[in-house]
């Protein structure tokens, strides 16, 4: 099978730390992502599960994540999506902080779907995902 590599970077002016302490917590997802309406995480930490509801037009759907990767030295965590709408499902993704200048902080999202559809849909929810980082710290 043949997959295609989605990955998404944006600059934000705000310190690494504060950016990854929103990450990490897993939590409050609807402050970032303007189609999530609500979150509530069961856990903490590595192997935690994230609920959201998910608004996409008309249509409302509930998500069901993963936080399989949680790694506080190098600022990364992965992603795996259990359950949601099927351009979703099945979806692992991984999200990357990395310091570039004093108090400015490069985002790295990417994932590997199977298809230009879902590549797609990828690129448009990460770039939603980096313009609300921006906006919340910005």
């Amino acid at each position: 099978m043949f997959l295609v590599l989605v990955t998404y970077t944006t600059k934000i002016n705000a310190p690494i730390e504060k950016i990854w302490n929103m990450l990490r917590s897993f939590d409050k997802v609807e402050r970032y992502m303007p189609i999530v309406s609500s979150t509530s995480v069961i856990g903490s930490g590595q192997g935690s599960k994230r609920f959201c509801d998910l608004n996409l037009g008309a249509q409302i759907y509930k998500i069901r994540e993963r936080l399989d990767l949680l790694d506080d030295l190098n600022h990364s965590l992965t992603i795996s999506v259990e359950d949601g709408p099927i351009q979703m499902r099945g979806m692992t993704f991984s999200v990357i902080l990395s310091k570039y200048e004093e108090q400015k902080t490069d985002v790295t999202i990417m994932t590997n779907v199977e298809n230009s559809l879902a590549a797609t849909f990828a690129k448009n929810i990460f770039a939603m995902m980096g313009t609300g980082l921006k906006k919340l710290y910005e």
